[in-house]
């Protein structure tokens, strides 16, 4: 790089360094990647370390997928490739992810320390096929402008396989994904696990907090104890406190035989109530003497019994909140909130969506077809996976690849249209008006309820027209002002 070029960055990079170790180093990473893909026009820009694992996604393209062939022989090799047109290369196109045309031109940039050992690579790839492909200068000219950041990344990229390895060690079974907020959720597990603390688990549905209330108990000294579990929602009130504390014969009608609850069943082991924001208060007073006390008395009977259980809870609901409702004892949270841990919701987990949506087909497919090869996605399909909003997580996610492992062709391509959603969408929130204009607050609002009938209509305009009593020409202005219809 020519002196004058080195100059002209001397600024950014000693901004760049001191972002990495005083402030916020993923805004600094991602600054950095939004900066290289905007000037070589990519599709996907990452920072990957050498095990592997993305390390950081330019934040102005989420794309999250790349090339593990490319990127493994860049590694073997310990030198950067490029590959300016993948399809026709006879040295890639046999790829499967090339023969779908998701990776048309490629620059893997293998990142060094001062001994010259690998600590990673800087991954850029263009898939539009109206771009043109990567050139030798592109590669060297960003090699130059990259290599001054490769030992901020050396430490960087170390705790990310120390987290990664911690999550294959504990043998997480059920429990797919390396995002950072994953790899969290790991440490937060081996954390707790082996205390006798109280877990209790927050966030939306579907986001398996029962995989990691079992994750806690198999890393715990309970392991070898049971596993009890029992959904509080989905038991009727006067239900409920028969199937935790249990009942004698006779207890009252309909009681014909003794029947032990969920507390004693799970005695020298792990109990696991899942959302308890649901239950009845009055309820709550009696978990409260449990803990409190550590015995129960089944309903009918006069003997005190003595538990040993640890309590893992989870709610999808806020519990500060239904606090200041009057929905649940404060005493009672005070008793489970020992450790929580709050579980991230698909859509802020971009980079394990097309790994566990992979994972998904290829398991219903092994289960429906005896084993025969699960469906590919097309570099659209992957994107539309990325984009979508995943209310309902997890088990929406689950849900939509049992489908497709049943209406698509065995090595059939998955494409976008292929992929059907089905969203419920939430009602529209004003956007928070403090600090804006009168402007830019209609314009917030415009954009927020015109996106969510969009989305409840799944696209058709004649029916967002008619929900919003607007004209066509109305909706078309609006839609490209803020770039939705290049998402339809």
């Amino acid at each position: 790089m020519p002196r004058k070029e080195k100059n002209r960055y001397q600024k950014f990079i000693s901004y760049f360094k001191n972002s990495v170790k005083e402030y916020n180093p993923k805004s600094a990473y991602e600054f950095l990647l939004a900066l290289i893909s905007s000037q070589l026009d990519a599709d996907c820009c990452l920072l990957i370390d050498k095990y592997e694992q993305i390390l950081y996604v330019s934040p102005t393209l989420r794309n999250t997928d790349f090339s593990h062939t490319i990127l493994k022989n860049a590694l073997h090799q310990k030198e950067s490739i490029l590959v300016q047109d993948a399809l026709q290369d006879a040295h890639w196109q046999q790829a499967q992810s090339i023969a779908a045309n998701i990776f048309l031109s490629v620059i893997c940039i293998i990142l060094k320390d001062e001994k010259n050992n690998v600590i990673g690579a800087l991954y850029l790839d263009r898939h539009s096929p109206e771009k043109d492909a990567f050139t030798q200068i592109d590669l060297e000219s960003i090699e130059d402008f990259i290599n001054n950041f490769t030992s901020i990344l050396i430490s960087e990229g170390s705790e990310r396989h120390k987290l990664s390895r911690l999550k294959d060690d504990l043998g997480f079974e059920g429990l797919i994904g390396n995002s950072r907020e994953m790899l969290e959720i790991y440490r937060q597990i081996e954390k707790v696990a082996p205390t006798e603390s109280n877990v209790l688990l927050q966030g939306e549905t579907g986001t398996g907090k029962e995989l990691v209330a079992r994750a806690i108990h198999k890393r715990s000294k309970r392991a070898d104890g049971p596993f009890i579990a029992i959904n509080c929602s989905a038991i009727p009130k006067d239900l409920l406190e028969s199937e935790l504390f249990g009942h004698e014969k006779g207890a009252f009608t309909g009681a014909l035989n003794k029947c032990l609850g969920k507390f004693e069943l799970a005695h020298g082991g792990t109990l696991f109530m899942d959302e308890i924001g649901d239950m009845d208060i009055s309820l709550q007073t009696k978990i409260l003497r449990v803990l409190q006390e550590g015995e129960i008395q089944p309903i009918g009977c006069e003997k005190i019994t003595n538990i040993d259980i640890r309590l893992i809870t989870a709610s999808s609901k806020n519990i500060v909140e239904e606090i200041r409702e009057g929905n649940f004892r404060k005493e009672l949270f005070y008793r489970i909130n020992s450790y929580p841990i709050q579980l991230p919701p698909l859509r802020k987990r971009g980079e394990d969506i097309i790994k566990l949506s992979e994972h998904f087909l290829q398991q219903y497919s092994d289960k429906n077809y005896n084993y025969f090869p699960a469906p590919y996605f097309t570099a659209k399909a992957r994107t539309k996976l990325l984009n979508y909003s995943w209310e309902g997580n997890v088990r929406e996610l689950q849900n939509l690849m049992e489908n497709l492992s049943i209406s698509c062709e065995e090595g059939k391509l998955i494409d976008e249209d292929d992929l059907i959603f089905y969203p419920i969408t939430k009602s529209v929130e004003l956007p928070a008006l403090r600090n804006l204009s009168l402007k830019e607050a209609g314009e917030q609002t415009e954009l927020k309820l015109v996106k969510a009938s969009l989305i409840k209509h799944r696209w058709n305009k004649a029916k967002v027209i008619q929900e919003l009593n607007t004209t066509y020409p109305t909706l078309k202005r609006i839609m490209k002002k803020f770039g939705l219809d290049n998402l339809s």
